[in-house]
């Protein structure tokens, strides 16, 4: 029997380093009943796959606030609590920067002026520094302290350590001159490292949290869109409600100016609509009376009345922000290791710090015993594991809600990864390279039945498929003169049509390839006709039952407008463009002349187009996969990154791992050439973050020393350690 598990991600308050966030997944997956915790630094959220049956969610808040932590569960305004419970946090680390600021400059002032203070300064120093350590500072101390009776460690374990060090051999110093001996600078007081390091750690954390929340800012603006109520139409009486109480079918009315609450059509009006959130396209577009129009955009001049389709969560709005929280809170596989090492980080510095101060105090002859407590100091505070946490998630916060204001969806972490190393890109034609909505040139009847009677036939069946092509038959065929008639077991074939009865007869409905399906063999005529046709790049939809071919329609698509641009970006960047299409040898030859595109496969099945990334995989390629249609999905799964075309299936966004809200092509290149600087940056922070702990570390353990007489003062440690996390968040939001 499969075991009950439910999945939920909440909002952790009080998390300060990466070691905190393994701390949280640590004590959730000790509980009975959890299968996995999985916690996202910078989001500040936790992902949870339990039984419901064994644990409870009061269980997971109950487990996490004796370490310093708040889990927020506050149901339908989770969202709302969560950040008012930041605010607070926020706010009070605000005040406590603010008096560590206050009182530790003139303690500097006093230390730089005076390095070896009178008694008397001494004791000045010392009632400066107790509202820095016991006001400022006291956060560092409750969390070690209950961290450590748990035996667990994180950032504030390296800072209470150091900083309480410091200001009590300060203390004895000041209470005891003679009680520490050493070459007559035993009465040497640190009140200043004490002080100024816990004041530039706060003022990290303080710019760190606001570049991480600069870093989301897109998906909070898209949140944001989301209207709490909207004004229902009923009997002609307007009421203002919930947005959680309308139900489809339901009749809004939407002002001037206001956002669209729901995903519906417009059945009165006419409006120019900004959609630039949800589709990335700067220029509103206008909506009227029959349209569809989207929650979360705005109405800008006229009144308007929607029926509602969709509301809540079934909106593409929450759609999307779900799909983006989802990939917010995915690792790629390189976190998983930083995870692993991070774990590890506080443990092992305490360990360096405790062997600093042996070899200091024991093995190097001397040396005052002040020299191996700043030290050991020193090394607990210059360690950042902050930077090495930050390192890949603000990274992938930037880009995901980079991409996501232009119309660009990452399903999870790796999907950034695999599309930032394509290095070919197989590209769909018809709905992708071409605008999709092809005209209908000509229909012609080599068959044996009326004309009318075949193009009711044609247009029922055509109407059923989502395929562009089908579309523009069904859309263009003159039915004036007939009756359109009910088509039963309709059925999708892949790469090469579709098919369904009328009546009690079948009748098949595609491109050429649709003849083999329905068992016959084109005579000499149809031959010609569809010989003509392919000559002129036209793409063919035939019409026949399972005897002869009844109907030929001719269509033309024309290029995207931003196609032959795009496709010089990819190439600019080092990226082969390769069209493959169902479509004809002539069609095919045409379109990727247009759009200057040198490599092509025409005639290609959904197995086909399969095979080829396949083939293009074992010689070590990174492919991509660019389309839009049924016919399009198995290539889009097997692609090491695909790309689903805004408007496209279910079924082809279902299978890639990235879906564009607009139509543009120009969005696949910029999705891959956003990826591929994501991995650029995520790559330089790693490389900055293990670079400075493997240099910074041995310095602060005093190893030039010996070569220059000179040691790392621990105020210059925290300016470090501080300024290593806020590089890397700095350097992410080079992204948005």
């Amino acid at each position: 029997m499969k075991p009950v598990y439910t999945d939920i991600t909440l909002p952790v308050s009080g998390m300060s380093c990466t070691a905190c966030a393994a701390s949280v997944e640590s004590m959730l997956t000790s509980l009975n009943g959890v299968f996995s915790a999985s916690v996202n630094y910078a989001t500040s959220t936790v992902k949870i796959r339990f039984n419901p049956l064994q644990v409870s969610l009061d269980q997971f808040q109950a487990a996490l606030k004796p370490i310093g932590y708040d889990l927020v569960i506050s149901g339908k305004d989770e969202d709302d609590a969560f950040e008012q419970l930041e605010l607070i946090r926020h706010n009070t680390l605000r005040r406590r920067l603010v008096t560590a600021a206050v009182f530790s400059l003139p303690v500097f002032v006093i230390s730089m002026l005076w390095h070896h203070p009178s008694a008397t300064v001494q004791w000045l120093l010392l009632a400066l520094s107790l509202p820095v350590i016991f006001y400022s500072g006291q956060g560092f101390y409750l969390n070690a302290f209950r961290l450590g009776v748990r035996r667990k460690t994180n950032m504030d374990t390296l800072v209470a350590i150091g900083t309480s060090a410091a200001f009590l051999l300060s203390l004895v110093n000041t209470i005891f001159p003679d009680f520490i001996p050493g070459d007559g600078i035993n009465a040497y007081v640190y009140y200043e490292s004490a002080v100024v390091i816990i004041t530039l750690i706060l003022l990290g954390r303080f710019l760190e949290e606001r570049s991480r929340g600069k870093a989301s800012a897109a998906i909070s603006r898209l949140m944001h869109l989301q209207p709490q109520t909207a004004i229902r139409l009923k009997d002609n009486v307007q009421e203002e409600v919930a947005i959680r109480h309308l139900l489809p079918g339901d009749t809004v009315l939407v002002r001037p100016g206001a956002v669209i609450p729901v995903d519906g059509i417009v059945v009165s009006g006419g409006s120019w609509i900004e959609e630039s959130m949800m589709s990335g396209e700067p220029v509103p577009v206008f909506r009227k009376t029959g349209d569809q129009v989207l929650a979360g955009t705005i109405n800008k001049d006229s009144v308007l009345q929607v029926t509602t389709l969709k509301t809540g969560k079934e909106t593409t709005l929450s759609r999307i922000i779900a799909m983006v929280d989802e990939a917010q809170n995915s690792k790629p596989p390189v976190q998983l290791l930083v995870d692993k090492i991070s774990a590890v980080f506080v443990p092992a510095v305490i360990l360096i710090s405790i062997a600093t101060f042996i070899v200091w105090a024991l093995i190097i002859p001397d040396q005052p015993l002040t020299y191996a407590i700043v030290t050991s100091i020193s090394v607990l505070i210059i360690a950042c594991p902050c930077a090495l946490g930050l390192a890949t998630p603000t990274a992938l916060i930037a880009a995901i809600g980079h991409g996501a204001g232009k119309g660009i969806l990452f399903r999870d972490a790796r999907s950034i990864e695999t599309a930032g190393k394509t290095d070919i890109l197989v590209i769909d034609k018809t709905g992708t390279l071409t605008k999709g909505k092809p005209e209908l040139i000509q229909v012609l009847y080599p068959g044996n039945g009326l004309p009318d009677q075949i193009n009711g036939i044609f247009s029922a069946l055509t109407s059923l498929s989502a395929h562009p092509l089908s579309s523009a038959v069904a859309r263009g065929i003159s039915t004036e003169s007939t009756v359109i008639p009910e088509v039963e077991d309709f059925t999708d074939l892949p790469g090469k049509g579709i098919t369904g009865k009328v009546g009690n007869k079948r009748y098949f409905a595609g491109s050429p390839a649709v003849l083999q399906e329905a068992g016959i063999v084109a005579d000499e005529e149809v031959l010609t006709i569809l010989s003509d046709y392919e000559k002129q790049a036209a793409s063919l939809v035939l019409l026949t039952d399972s005897t002869e071919v009844l109907a030929i329609a001719a269509l033309s698509d024309t290029l995207r407008d931003d196609a032959v641009q795009a496709v010089e970006a990819l190439r600019n960047a080092g990226i082969e463009p390769y069209m493959v299409t169902g479509d004809n040898q002539a069609s095919a030859a045409h379109i990727a002349r247009l759009a200057g595109i040198s490599r092509f496969r025409a005639a290609a099945s959904p197995e086909e187009k399969a095979a080829i990334v396949s083939e293009l995989q074992a010689n070590g390629q990174r492919v991509a996969v660019a389309g839009d249609g049924i016919n399009d999905t198995i290539a889009l799964a097997r692609a090491d990154a695909g790309i689903a075309m805004g408007g496209g299936t279910d079924a082809s966004r279902e299978a890639a791992g990235i879906s564009l809200t607009g139509h543009h092509l120009m969005q696949v290149a910029e999705t891959i050439l956003l990826s591929r600087k994501t991995n650029k940056i995520i790559k330089e922070n790693l490389f900055w973050a293990f670079g400075y702990n493997v240099i910074a570390i041995p310095l602060a353990a005093g190893l030039l020393f010996p070569f220059t007489g000179l040691l790392l003062n621990p105020m210059i440690a925290s300016a470090a350690m501080a300024f290593s996390s806020v590089s890397v968040v700095l350097n992410s939001l080079r992204l948005r």
